[in-house]
């Protein structure tokens, strides 16, 4: 998800020229899945049930996105992973709608993007690093291995259709870019590796569109690096999958027909693994995120018309429900973060369906992939 440092930084710029809206019609038959993350409305067992049945009804394709950390120590010596992660797979799998299409994002990276990930322990995910892997670099023969390990033990047990094996990976341009090299060194072995094995699954590393374009404020100290990085990343990477948010009357980031530009001129597929846009404001860090439900509508249906008409494979929505009661159950720290994709949903926690998603499942009901 975008960074504690993106959210506030955002909040700092002026009010971009509103671009013109994109026509609004019917929407054709189309090959673009659409999805949602299991992110769940709470974190209980009622909580869960509602965010997969609302999954099941409204999507054909579920987003498994794991960003907490690698078992490094197993995966690298082939011992059994921890019985915490082998029971959130089974739980995953359990619940998946089998007429679902698969995404499994995965990534060596930590949720700042800029160091190795934590571990993935008995205790749970982000863990910290034991000292001999703190010490080692993103191209160290170990990780390597045990990485391309991990990865391939989660297509056994998840069987996806689309695998990235890296999350918003552009983002170590902006801050940590003497990391890049290394990462990319990683990406390309167990891209290299796993094409091998097998050959039909698209593979890819994600990129942060926002970060990509220079409107993040921590990506502009290094933004003639982003493009020939992004390059080097797509030499290993089946589509130009794409993480792109809109936070707030406030982010510079409207949706209008030039909004795939840039993305386009790689000459890539482009996919859309992460989206949102927030449909009510918030107040972040005592600063406030202005929005309303129009402008979550005016999002998701621009995106939805890019993406049927240039052939995306997929689009993800992160949020499927607006999460409020899970909010309160997060740390501190972590609930103010959260709070500029709790109203990403396309439905309210109280079950009211929003205008986004009248549009969202026009767009499905004409789905064909």
């Amino acid at each position: 998800m975008v960074l504690i440092s993106r959210l506030m930084l955002a909040i700092a710029f002026v009010l971009a020229m509103t671009s013109a809206a994109l026509p609004q019609s019917t929407p054709p038959a189309h090959k673009t899945a659409l999805g949602f993350t299991p992110w769940p409305v709470d974190f209980n067992e009622t909580g869960f049930a509602r965010t997969y049945a609302f999954i099941q009804n409204h999507s054909n394709l579920i987003s498994h996105h794991f960003d907490g950390g690698v078992p490094w120590d197993e995966a690298l010596s082939g011992r059994a992973f921890p019985d915490h992660l082998r029971r959130d797979w089974a739980f995953r799998r359990a619940n998946t709608p089998r007429s679902s299409q698969v995404l499994v994002s995965v990534t060596p990276l930590s949720f700042g993007r800029d160091a190795l990930a934590p571990a993935w322990t008995n205790r749970g995910d982000n863990q910290k690093l034991p000292r001999a892997w703190s010490k080692k670099s993103l191209d160290h023969p170990d990780v390597k291995t045990a990485y391309l390990n991990y990865v391939r033990r989660i297509i056994e047990e998840l069987d996806p259709d689309y695998l990235a094996i890296g999350i918003e990976a552009n983002i170590v341009i902006s801050k940590a870019p003497k990391l890049w090299a290394p990462y990319a060194a990683l990406n390309a072995h167990v891209y290299q590796a796993i094409k091998r094995e097998h050959p039909r699954l698209p593979v890819f590393a994600t990129v942060q569109y926002e970060h990509l374009r220079g409107i993040e404020d921590e990506a502009k100290r290094n933004l003639k690096h982003q493009r020939p990085a992004v390059a080097q990343l797509l030499r290993h990477s089946d589509y130009l999958a794409l993480s792109t948010y809109r936070y707030g009357t406030v982010h510079p980031n409207p949706m209008s027909s030039s909004y795939f530009d840039v993305a386009k001129s790689f000459g890539k597929p482009i996919a859309i693994a992460e989206s949102g846009a927030m449909s009510k404001g918030v107040k972040i860090f005592g600063m406030r995120l202005p929005a309303e439900a129009e402008d979550q509508t005016r999002f998701v249906s621009g995106l939805l018309q890019h993406a049927t008409r240039n052939r995306f494979p997929f689009v993800v929505n992160w949020v499927a429900i607006d999460f409020e009661p899970g909010l309160k159950r997060l740390p501190g720290s972590v609930r103010e973060v959260a709070k500029a994709w709790v109203y990403t949903g396309l439905q309210t926690s109280n079950g009211q369906n929003k205008p986004a998603l009248i549009v969202w499942d026009a767009y499905l009901a004409k789905s064909r992939p």
